[in-house]
Order: structure tokens, then C-alpha cells, then sequence
């Protein structure tokens, strides 16, 4: 098997996002199952509002995730695409980086029902069987718990056999002040 690392490609979080990957969604409108969310994360008034923001994070536009469904203030299912680079020494994915897949369900979640950034404080990942690269993970996050300074949010992560793969719960906490790393 080749390293994972032997691949050529360039740092994806170092390269403009292309424009068809800023996807927005007007907050008064909720977006059906299968919806066209090619403009999911442009948000003129949250750009206003929070100049530093950027939208999606890179994390979320390397990966190649794609939304499948949201529902305002209740769930949002996502799909990630396993890649090579992105396994481990046994060749499955590295668990920080479904951990990641993770928070990137739950700050999605959050941030397109809230309308405002909001920072993980904490997170449980419980895992149960490997993902190899090739496969897709679907990611369905929702909230659990919402009240004006926390939220508690519980995703399942399945494989393309619809079989679980790990579950994650997080606290989350809306960001008021918006993004001051002070």
C-alpha cells in the first residue's frame, strides 16, 4: 500500500476557495432534504457583522464535504468523502480527523440556526469501526439541548453500508462578542 502520504496534492487550507464552494442560505427560508445548497455559507449580513469570519472554515472545504440536509434549529446531515491522506499507520481514517468531521456537523449545525459564531467547548467521540478510504461517511448532527449561552449537540457518523461508525456529543457556546482570539 502507498504511504498516504506520497501524494502531490496541494495544502487545500493555503489555496482561495473556489466560488461555487461559498454556499449560503437566507435565514427565513428553510432548505428541504436534497435542497441546492450551493450558497448555504454566503451570508452578506453575517460577513457585515463578523468581517473575520471565513466561510466555509477550510477544514470543511478541504475535506470535500457536502451537506445533504438542514433543518433551522434542528439537524444537518453531511457526507465526507474518505481520503488517502487522511488514514492512519493501519490504513483506516485517523480518528482526529472524524473528529473533526465531527465538529465541522456541529459548527455547522449551530452556526446556520443561530446565525453567529459559536465555540466547541467540549466533545466525546466514541468510536466503534474503521473507515477506509474510498468510503463516504454521512454525519447526522442535531441539537439536544439549546438555551441563550449553551448548546449540546449529538451526531452519528454511518458508512456507506449504513453502518455506525462513532457517535460524538458536544457542548458548544454562542459567541457573542464574535472572533477576537482575545
Amino acid at each position: 500500500m502507498p504511504s498516504p502520504f506520497s501524494e502531490n496534492t496541494p495544502d487545500p487550507v493555503r489555496q482561495p476557495l473556489p466560488e461555487q464552494q461559498f454556499m449560503s442560505m437566507k435565514s427565513s427560508v428553510e432548505c428541504p432534504p436534497n435542497a441546492d445548497y450551493s450558497a448555504f455559507f454566503n451570508d452578506k449580513e453575517l460577513a457585515t457583522r463578523y468581517p473575520d469570519l471565513v466561510l466555509p472554515s477550510p477544514i470543511f472545504a478541504s475535506s470535500g464535504a457536502s451537506i445533504l440536509s438542514f433543518e433551522r434549529g434542528r439537524n444537518i446531515s453531511l457526507d465526507f468523502p474518505v481520503k488517502r491522506h487522511q488514514a492512519n499507520p493501519l490504513g483506516t481514517l485517523q480518528g482526529g480527523i472524524l473528529c473533526s468531521f465531527f465538529d465541522e456537523a456541529f459548527g455547522a449545525l449551530s452556526f446556520a440556526s443561530l446565525r453567529k459564531p459559536c465555540i466547541t467547548i467540549d466533545m466525546s467521540i466514541h468510536f466503534v469501526r474503521p473507515a477506509l478510504p474510498g468510503n463516504h461517511l454521512t454525519i447526522r448532527a442535531e441539537f439536544k439541548f439549546r438555551s441563550r449561552s449553551l448548546l449540546q449537540l449529538y451526531a452519528e457518523a454511518h458508512n456507506g453500508k449504513n453502518k455506525l461508525v462513532a457517535t460524538a456529543i458536544s457542548q458548544l457556546m454562542p459567541n457573542e462578542a464574535g472572533i477576537s482570539g482575545t
